[in-house]
């Protein structure tokens, strides 16, 4: 077993190599026309994925014990994801969607691993919440992609149109239900980045435009409703009742 010192240096070199996977291999598909796919500026969210997560491989934690436990408990999870999804940067199509799976996958057995530990600092949680949120919007819009290159106009006698308002309405109900279950704001909030990148985007029927508006609207008000709630909660474990 790798002591914290390794396995922190492990964490810190296969987010490297996805720093390289991504910003220096990384070939971009051609920019083809898909509604699922929000603006050009929602693109900007991938700094603040990136510059959290090295925050969090640097972070010192040696004044914080629960911290630490849960790094060995996290193990080598979070560089599987690291790696997968690098890999998924450098193969094309279908293996793309096969290495991006199984990085979501061990994302959020990290994320239920933050979740049993109460005692950590908050700081242990949030970048996984950016990147959650990231990788969930990066894991809608992948199939539609593969579709769209593999020059598929229907999936089961429905058209892509279709799937896409089917999938923005599963979409949303998803992120609600985990904003509110997980009392993750910071979650909720990254999503309400995206929906507003899918409004303008310029491709969305005038039904899948309502379905983004309430969305974005209901998701907006869980992100203020859970703010709220935590900061509540956060002000009565500091001033306890006597």
């Amino acid at each position: 077993m790798l002591s914290l010192t390794g396995l922190r240096l492990l964490n810190f070199l296969t987010f490297l190599f996805v720093l390289l996977a991504r910003v220096v291999w990384y070939d971009a598909p051609p920019e083809l026309p898909l509604a699922i796919k929000p603006a050009p500026f929602v693109d900007a969210i991938v700094g603040v994925v990136y510059t959290t997560l090295l925050i969090w491989c640097i972070r010192p934690v040696k004044g914080y014990p629960a911290d630490r436990t849960l790094l060995l408990d996290i193990g080598g999870w979070f560089s599987l994801t690291m790696l997968s999804l690098g890999v998924s940067s450098i193969v094309g199509p279908p293996w793309e969607l096969v290495f991006m799976t199984i990085s979501f996958i061990s994302l959020c057995l990290i994320y239920i691993k933050i979740q049993q530990h109460p005692n950590r600092s908050p700081w242990m949680r949030s970048p996984f919440s950016v990147f959650l949120a990231w990788a969930s919007v990066q894991i809608l819009i992948l199939p539609f992609r593969i579709l769209r290159d593999f020059r598929f106009e229907e999936l089961f006698g429905l058209s892509v149109s279709v799937w896409t308002t089917i999938m923005l309405i599963a979409f949303a109900c998803g992120v609600l239900l985990f904003t509110f279950l997980h009392m993750d704001w910071v979650f909720g909030l990254v999503m309400v980045w995206f929906y507003a990148g899918l409004f303008f985007n310029g491709r969305l029927s005038l039904l899948q435009q309502l379905i983004v508006v309430v969305t974005t609207l209901a998701v907006l008000t869980a992100v203020i409703v859970v703010f709220r709630k935590r900061q509540k909660l956060f002000s009565q474990q500091k001033n306890p009742l006597s």
